[in-house]
């Protein structure tokens, strides 16, 4: 029973991150995992721009976005990737973000990502994980 308490120990902190995740717009916006439709929107800028100067760099831009979003896969965001991790899978993330972190605590997490560079670091672990994860690794 000792064993089982202690190997719960994680949820708080994996239900805190969470909770991070989902509230600050910064951390969620980067979540969501729109890279490919921002790739599709810069590469038809930076064409309608060397076609058309400004004013085809606006229409590039706009075209390139539509593209993107046509030819997105459907894809489940990050925090609902990481909802839907097992048990087993919270816990090693929470040891990874704790091993970044430097320290267990709420306290430590909430300061941590307080800086741009620090939000970065965090949300590579948490991408890395999910898809390692998803892979069964």
């Amino acid at each position: 029973m000792a064993a089982n308490l202690v190997g719960m120990a994680f949820i708080p902190y994996y239900d805190n991150l969470m909770n991070i995740l989902k509230t600050n717009p910064e951390l969620h916006k980067t979540a969501k995992g729109m890279f490919k439709q921002v790739a599709w929107g810069a590469a038809g800028t930076i064409a309608g721009a060397t076609v058309g100067g400004p004013f085809g760099a606006m229409i590039g831009g706009i075209a390139g976005s539509m593209i993107g979003y046509r030819m997105s896969d459907d894809y489940q965001s990050l925090i609902d990737a990481l909802q839907d991790l097992s048990e087993e899978d919270k816990a090693e993330l929470v040891r990874r973000v704790q091993e970044l972190v430097g320290a267990a605590s709420i306290e430590a997490l909430t300061r941590f990502i307080g800086v741009q560079a620090q939000r970065s670091a965090l949300l590579d672990i948490l991408r890395s994980a999910a898809s390692e994860f998803a892979k069964g690794g």
